[in-house]
């Protein structure tokens, strides 16, 4: 069978190695072919309660064995699988549920318990899967909803070598992920099936991924960094290690975890490696195993990817660029590091199968060294748009500029671009985060590269405020190495020595650790409301 749809990854994975472990999370483990009839089982099941081909199923569920089961019986069932992020604000789970129009939704009885609890008004939301049944704590919820224990499920589908017979094509969408709205109102991106897999099979491939590996999954279903762990994994026969939430917090546990488990493939957003590198004691362990590792998102601080490539001497790294709306469309392969602390790692060139260009202000193309430009990406990996969002769709994927007569859009980054001497290009901030100060133009990346680059410096984020005399105004958020005791003239001084003195913050607001969102990013706008209410005079 061609895999023209995600589920016929895990499918054509059973037939040839049904044996093969395709997930283990702690003590507990699956086979491909345990995997596959479990999927199986749920998608009749959900259709069995009503779903149906383009419908939209909600799971709200930490890392686990049924959350990967729940991921590819929606999928087997025709519908496309909104994650819900457990830690989110009601308000948010709530606009979710109603926009997506969540009719059934998969969840534990401690997520489930909680949204109840808080969750009023009318909603579309009228069956509940509930993987760890709890009689006690569920008796009293609403009674307009159905409330279904996932062992029934089990016990009463039969068992199933086949998926239901659903007949869609590659563009019926496959996910739907939430991204945080500029007007702080969530955009639900929706791919494809097609969108995907063309990311999915080229990854496979590009990174030679075979049943011998063992992929960490450490993002959250959420967060589009798991389409690697999950997706790519299935379609190789690879085993994905799944990483228990609490281990995010410990990092010497999860390095040690790690090395247990055999991991061969990292992927993660850069936080989690500068955690690793700075409290994980890495001189301890051997990662012979471990191959590849992955990176993107907030800066790697360089002294830390230093210290990395030391400790994991068998891995290749690589810096990984992309969005939700386009997938992982670049790359840039680690060699040989600069001695300064100070080096901007490029986010690269383009993966086989994706276009990616830089267009000045004009739309002329960025071709040539130290030009700079805004981003854009051309591949059957750019989502179809935003879920009922028509006006957000059509700003964000476009005409090709250079392509006129061409129907196919493209994803407009908001990404500001340079290209340097070697044709790879460089990230240089946010469109609509570039700022002005006193009449400079700034770039806030290159502020925070510049704190990064100081020894005693664990992490490091600038958030501007908006002022009338000056433009704006810079805040730098700093959090110190462990057992490192930090003053603000020694951050100050460093400064001074790397950017021009515009570009050096007017605050710096020293944090024992800087707030994260549960994709492990910095939470920028957790800061910048401290940021508002440490408003420099």
């Amino acid at each position: 069978m061609n895999d023209y749809l995600l589920h016929h990854l895990l499918m054509n994975t059973a037939q040839r190695c049904p044996q093969n472990e395709a997930i283990i999370f702690n003590e507990r483990s699956i086979t491909y072919g345990e995997l596959e009839q479990s999927s199986n089982r749920l998608a009749l099941a959900l259709r069995d309660l009503g779903v149906r081909v383009g419908d939209r199923v909600g799971i709200m569920l930490n890392k686990s064995i049924e959350s990967i089961i729940s991921l590819f019986g929606i999928l087997k069932a025709g519908a496309a699988y909104v994650p819900i992020d457990p830690r989110a604000p009601i308000h948010r789970v709530k606009y979710v549920i109603k926009n997506c129009e969540v009719g059934c939704f998969i969840a534990s009885t401690q997520h489930i318990t909680k949204l109840m609890a808080d969750l009023e008004g009318d909603l579309p939301l009228k069956k509940v899967l509930v993987t760890d049944w709890d009689s006690n704590r569920l008796a009293d919820q609403n009674k307009n909803i159905e409330w279904i224990p996932w062992g029934k499920i089990f016990s009463e589908t039969p068992e199933s070598e086949k998926c239901p017979n659903t007949r869609m094509s590659d563009v019926n969408p496959a996910y739907i992920l939430y991204t945080s709205g500029s007007t702080g109102v969530p955009k639900g991106v929706v791919i494809s099936h097609l969108n995907s897999l063309t990311f999915v099979n080229m990854a496979a491939e590009f990174f030679n991924i075979n049943v011998n590996d063992r992929l960490c999954s450490f993002a959250p279903l959420h967060f589009d960094l798991s389409v690697f762990d999950i997706f790519v994994a299935v379609k190789c026969g690879a085993t994905i290690i799944l990483v228990p939430e609490y281990l995010s917090t410990f990092p010497m546990k999860l390095a040690e975890y790690i090395e247990e488990k055999g991991v061969s493939v990292w992927n993660s957003v850069s936080s989690v490696l500068t955690m690793l590198a700075e409290r994980g004691k890495l001189e301890k362990f051997r990662f012979d195993a471990l191959r590849i590792v992955h990176f993107s998102g907030d800066i790697l601080p360089v002294k830390y990817l230093r210290l990395l490539k030391k400790q994991m001497p068998n891995a290749t790294f690589y810096n990984i660029y992309g969005q939700t709306e386009a997938n992982s469309s670049m790359f840039y392969q680690i060699g040989e590091i600069p001695d300064t602390d100070a080096w901007k790692i490029p986010i690269g060139k383009a993966f086989p199968n994706f276009e990616v260009f830089a267009l000045d202000v004009e739309n002329r193309m960025i071709d040539r060294p130290n030009l700079e430009g805004e981003l854009y990406v051309r591949a059957s990996s750019v989502a179809l748009g935003y879920w009922r969002d028509s006006e957000k769709t059509a700003a964000s994927f476009v005409q090709d500029p250079r392509q006129p007569y061409s129907s196919h859009r493209i994803y407009k980054t908001g990404d500001l671009v340079r290209m340097g001497d070697d044709g790879n290009y460089y990230f240089i901030g946010r469109k609509d985060h570039m700022i002005k100060s006193r009449g400079h133009r700034i770039e806030i990346n290159e502020i925070e590269i510049a704190l990064n680059s100081l020894p005693s410096v664990r992490q490091a984020a600038v958030i501007a405020i908006p002022d009338e005399l000056i433009g704006n105004r810079i805040i730098a958020y700093v959090s110190p190495k462990e057992g490192v005791k930090l003053e603000e003239r020694e951050i100050l001084n460093h400064c001074g020595k790397m950017i021009p003195k515009y570009m050096i913050p007017e605050k710096i607001i020293l944090k024992e650790t800087l707030p994260a969102t549960s994709t492990g990013k910095i939470d920028r706008k957790l800061l910048a409301k401290d940021a508002e209410e440490n408003r420099p005079l």
